[in-house]
């Protein structure tokens, strides 16, 4: 079964200007005993409306290496954001880096192809306001970080 966005349209999408759906806030819930989660739908600002949503995760609200965000099309994660504290190889190859990266996901590429692991060097958000706002610009998204609820 093949995804219904092409490999060219999920990139397309990923670039293009995104906006909080309209009477959605940037309100982050409990998670846990010291995590904080957020969902909110997204719209493109001058497109189609599709099944588009942000989803971030902070296990512990205050170690910015506990925090994960997903990028999330008609169900299926197409872009994330992870950190790992140790890099990762399979045959000599590294596959998942030390520190920040992203990844990209591609439904339509062959499972051990389809999650991309690409390092993010200049990555350190120091709080969740900093890492959604970096967040926002890696993936378009215009925020509003005054209305943000913690």
């Amino acid at each position: 079964m093949s995804f219904q966005y092409t490999t060219h349209q999920i990139g397309e999408i990923v670039n293009r200007a995104k906006i909080i759906r309209e009477n959605q806030q940037l309100d982050f819930k409990n998670f846990g005993e010291r995590g904080k989660k957020l969902d909110v739908d997204l719209d493109l600002m001058d497109g189609p409306l599709m099944n588009l949503r942000l989803s971030i995760t902070a296990g512990h609200f205050d170690v910015p290496a506990t925090y994960r965000a997903a990028l999330v099309l008609e169900d299926q994660r197409i872009r994330g954001i992870d950190h790992s504290y140790v890099e990762h190889r399979r045959f000599y190859k590294m596959v998942i880096p030390k520190g920040w990266h992203q990844n990209v996901i591609d439904p339509n590429q062959p499972t051990r192809d389809s999650n991309q692991h690409l390092p993010l060097p200049s990555f350190e958000p120091t709080d969740l306001k900093d890492f959604l706002s970096k967040i926002a610009v890696l993936w378009h998204i215009e925020l509003s970080l005054d209305e943000m609820l913690l």
